[in-house]
C-alpha cells in the first residue's frame, strides 16, 4: 500500500477521482482542498458529490482553515478542518508520495 497526499488549491474535481482510484486500487489516500479548490465544499457547487464518493472509497478529505475562511464555504459533507502546519507534517512525512494539483 502507496500512501498518497494530494494537494489540491485547482481542480479538485480532478484529484477527487484520482484519489477515488488510487483508495479503491488499495492506496491510502489523503485530499488536501487548498485556496480555491474549496469551492468545492459548497453545497450547490456541480462536483460536491464527488466529496461523498471519496469518502466512500476511503479517501481522507483535509480542508485548510484558512481557505475555507477566505472563501467563505459552508461544508456540505462532513471533512477534516485544518491548519497548514498539519498539512506540513503531512507531506514531511518521508513514508508519503505528494502530488500537487
Amino acid at each position: 500500500m502507496t500512501r498518497v497526499a494530494l494537494l489540491a488549491s485547482q481542480q479538485p474535481a480532478e484529484a477527487l477521482t484520482l484519489g477515488t482510484r488510487w483508495s479503491e486500487a488499495g492506496d491510502d489516500v489523503t485530499v488536501v482542498l487548498l485556496d480555491g479548490a474549496t469551492a468545492i465544499l459548497r453545497r450547490d457547487h456541480i462536483d460536491a458529490t464527488l466529496l461523498a464518493s471519496a469518502r466512500d472509497a476511503g479517501v481522507t478529505i483535509l480542508a485548510h482553515d484558512a481557505a475555507i475562511r477566505d472563501h467563505t464555504i459552508t461544508q456540505a459533507v462532513p471533512i477534516d478542518v485544518v491548519e497548514l502546519d498539519h498539512v506540513a507534517a503531512l507531506i514531511g512525512d518521508t513514508a508519503t508520495r505528494v502530488q500537487w494539483w
